[in-house]
């Protein structure tokens, strides 16, 4: 029996992370499917968790470690991909997504590349292995010394251009991605994609909140802010010994430093290190919509918000990840090709049908097709993505699309 009112609190109300599986399969991409077959979902104000999605497409999957799955099953959306029962509705288009449960909803969106396959990339003495759920692994190995490991979130981020930014231990690592098969660093050291996928395996230091609970422990590790279960080995029955002595109830987290390493998606407890029941994962990085993939819908035009009677007459705008983007000026629909790079975002001439609008459609259409071959830069802020031109004034203002 699915216990609802629990899950519901671990949903809305804390700021828990959940598990997610990598997927080598990749499912098409269109507005009515879900991104990938397995995807992390993020959500601001709320708990992360991973949505699986049968093959047929006929049910969802919610899971938070821990706690009983919930099955939903698909349902009428109008657009994009929609699935509930009786408590719950997941609903959403692209990345974006809106979780509903009891009349209460949070908007989340899908971290990392859902549906495609772990990707590896090697030079200069590092090994960065890029998981579709957004969390990284990384081996350092210098000569003469035993290799280090570390292990974090992974983002592409738009501020003013595109850049894959790394985060784990220490500083940030940024990079940009050139040509689909290197990384190049910030201190020029090139990263070539190699022809398979190193797991990385190993020991890794690791600090995180820990609770036990009727199906096992788990553990959310603070760097890559994700919740994994616990293997019932190694130093497991020493991790769950402190947490039974220092737990003033059943249902607390409390921050405990192991080194250990994944097997099949868990981890392993190779020893427990510390308990320190004060102690408390830092708060994480904000993580904004991603650039493609998303339908993003206007808000503003040139400092100016459009009226419409109708929202479904207000301009859209998505791109995909091959360099190609689709628009609606809420008249005419364009197609055509941008350019992404570190630089900035440009849209290259476009093919637009010719379908007479009139009035204010007019107007709005010609203000978003000025607008859209004026920008230069781009910059997400949660939701919101703001498109400026060369001299860095706001053309454009979107939001993602969540439903």
């Amino acid at each position: 029996m699915i216990r609802r009112p629990l899950l519901l609190l671990l949903l809305f109300s804390s700021p828990g992370q959940a598990q997610a599986q990598t997927a080598a399969d990749r499912t098409p991409r269109s507005e009515a499917q879900p991104p990938g077959s397995e995807v992390m979902y993020a959500c601001p104000g709320g708990t992360d968790f991973t949505a699986s999605f049968s093959t047929d497409g006929e049910l969802a999957t919610l899971s938070v470690p821990g706690q009983p799955d919930i099955e939903l099953s698909r349902e009428p959306a109008g657009s994009g991909f929609g699935y509930g029962d009786s408590y719950y509705q997941l609903r959403g288009r692209g990345r974006e997504a809106t979780l509903t449960a009891a009349g209460r909803s949070m908007r989340c969106h899908a971290v990392g590349r859902p549906g495609e396959p772990a990707r590896t990339y090697t030079g200069g003495g590092l090994t960065i292995t890029l998981l579709p759920d957004g969390t990284f692994r990384l081996r350092s190995s210098k000569a003469g010394g035993e290799p280090t490991l570390d292990l974090g979130q992974w983002s592409q981020e738009v501020d003013g251009g595109a850049r894959l930014v790394l985060r784990g231990a220490g500083a940030p690592r940024v990079y940009r991605e050139a040509a689909g098969d290197r990384l190049v660093g910030q201190d020029g050291v090139e990263l070539a994609r190699a022809a398979a996928v190193d797991p990385i395996d190993g020991q890794y230091r690791m600090t995180g909140l820990y609770r036990d609970t009727q199906n096992g422990g788990v553990f959310s590790e603070c760097q890559t802010g994700r919740a994994y279960q616990v293997a019932p080995r190694g130093a497991e029955p020493d991790l769950e010994r402190a947490w039974t002595e220092a737990t003033p109830s059943k249902v607390a987290q409390l921050y405990v430093e192991i080194v250990g390493h994944f097997v099949d998606g868990d981890i392993e407890p190779d020893r427990f290190v510390s308990l320190n029941r004060d102690g408390a994962c830092p708060p994480p990085a904000s993580r904004g919509a991603a650039l493609q993939d998303t339908d993003w819908r206007v808000i503003e035009i040139d400092d100016e918000r459009p009226n419409f009677d109708n929202w479904r007459d207000r301009p859209t705008l998505r791109l995909d990840d091959d360099g190609k983007y689709a628009a609606s000026t809420g008249c005419n629909a364009i197609a055509g090709d941008y350019k992404l790079d570190p630089e900035g975002l440009r849209f290259l001439p476009s093919a637009t049908t010719l379908k007479a609008c009139g009035g204010q459609q007019d107007d709005i259409e010609r203000s978003f097709l000025r607008a859209l071959a004026a920008v230069r830069q781009a910059r997400i802020a949660g939701t919101t993505l703001d498109l400026t031109d060369e001299a860095g004034k706001r053309r454009l203002r979107l939001d993602a699309r969540g439903r």
